[in-house]
């Protein structure tokens, strides 16, 4: 399908990052469209449907949490029926273009709710004669003026392509809810939000990343569906505990390493390379996260991670015996680097389910900041010698 068009004047790819409603809209939108549809962010509008017959619904979306953008002299709601006047009038929108005004939460406006129940020429009529009727009414022009009055001077046939195909949506109080819905008979409550919140950052990013190619962010919705699809297989297996916090900022890891806590200073001592102690430091602040995410999501039971820990020491005792009569003449921080690398390559059961394999790591680094365990067989001699 070809959807190459004329973006619209009014749009502004740069600046819809302030915005979270959009890439909300763009995910809900992706992961309900019909087969063969194209969705887009700030191209032709905020976000634009394409069919796959060729048709296009334009879609701008309002936030109503500090005003009620559907009150008959909001700026707002006028500012959108000027542009797609505008959008009428020079082309940019395509002949059989339905108009959809998005607003959550829920607000309601006797004017914007007749615009969208009209159908025909005369309703049209009847709502601009009223219109100007009421403008004659107010002792000085309305702040919106500017746009009410490109409506005004619009033909009489510009202004029926766009009201009678105008449809206004304000049934949500939370965005979120439509894709929570769309997606809670698939998958477990406890991972419901957590699988939104991929499937938002999933679209916003392949957005993002186009953008910045410079091209229009036009998003396939065939492929999308396959992608998420797969996503929540993986992640919504039995017996699997899924990550709830991704990466950590770079900026962050790099301010806790320059730091030195304890278990960089243990990952020293056995002269660990700068990229492992890089990858500690993410898995360390990974698995800190996610047993208060797991916890507080009723995943897993608080008490069961101090019978997870008391596991790990144990493999840490079993490994490092096990290192030392194997290499006894192995300097001890090399001995150290093996009893390392062995413990995050353990494979243990939370609760008998599977845990990413960054979780182990993170949590046997946990560990050696609390000084429970340690890599160098003098550790807790070498700490205390040399105090942080």
């Amino acid at each position: 399908m070809n959807v190459a068009m004329q973006p619209a004047k009014h749009s502004a790819p740069g600046q819809y990052l302030g915005f979270a409603l959009q890439p909300v809209r763009l995910c809900y939108h992706l992961l309900t469209c019909p087969a063969g549809t194209k969705v887009s962010l700030e191209y032709l509008d905020d976000i634009a449907i394409h069919a796959a017959d060729g048709s296009v619904t334009l879609e701008q979306t309002k936030s109503a949490l500090k005003q009620n953008p559907l009150s008959d002299w909001a700026n707002d709601f006028w500012k959108a029926l000027a542009n797609w006047m505008d959008a009428v009038k020079d082309g940019t929108a395509p002949g059989d273009a339905q108009f959809r005004l998005y607003v959550t939460p829920v607000r309601t406006g006797a004017r914007a709710q007749a615009m969208s129940d009209a159908t025909t020429k005369a309703d049209v009529a009847s709502i601009t004669a009223a219109l100007t009727a009421g403008i004659a009414k107010l002792k000085k022009p309305p702040g919106c003026m500017e746009f009410v009055q490109r409506f005004l001077d619009a033909t009489d046939e510009e202004r029926f392509r766009v009201v009678s195909r105008l449809t206004v949506v304000s049934t949500d109080d939370d965005p979120v809810g439509p894709i929570r819905d769309r997606l809670s008979t698939a998958v477990p409550p406890a991972i419901l939000d957590h699988l939104c919140q991929a499937a938002i950052g999933m679209a916003k990013q392949q957005a993002d990343r186009l953008i910045q190619e410079g091209k229009p962010a036009i998003l396939d919705g065939d492929a999308f569906k396959v992608e998420f699809r797969a996503f929540v297989q993986k992640n919504n297996l039995p017996g699997l505990l899924v990550p709830l916090t991704g990466e950590p900022p770079a900026g962050t890891v790099a301010s806790i390493l320059a730091g030195r806590p304890t278990f960089i200073r243990q990952l020293e001592l056995v002269e660990l390379p700068e990229h492992d102690k890089v990858r500690a430091v993410s898995d360390f602040l990974r698995a800190s996260a996610n047993k208060a995410e797991w916890a507080d999501a009723g995943l897993i039971f608080k008490q069961s991670l101090d019978e997870w820990d008391e596991d790990l020491v144990r493999h840490h005792g079993l490994i490092a015996g096990e290192i030392e009569d194997l290499f006894p003449e192995k300097a001890a921080p090399q001995r150290g680097r093996i009893v390392y690398r062995r413990c995050c390559q353990v494979r243990e059961p939370l609760e008998g389910r599977a845990v990413p394999q960054h979780f182990i790591s993170g949590c046997f680094n946990e560990l050696a900041d609390g000084r429970r365990l340690g890599w160098h067989p003098d550790h807790h001699t070498l700490l205390d010698a040399d105090p942080a």
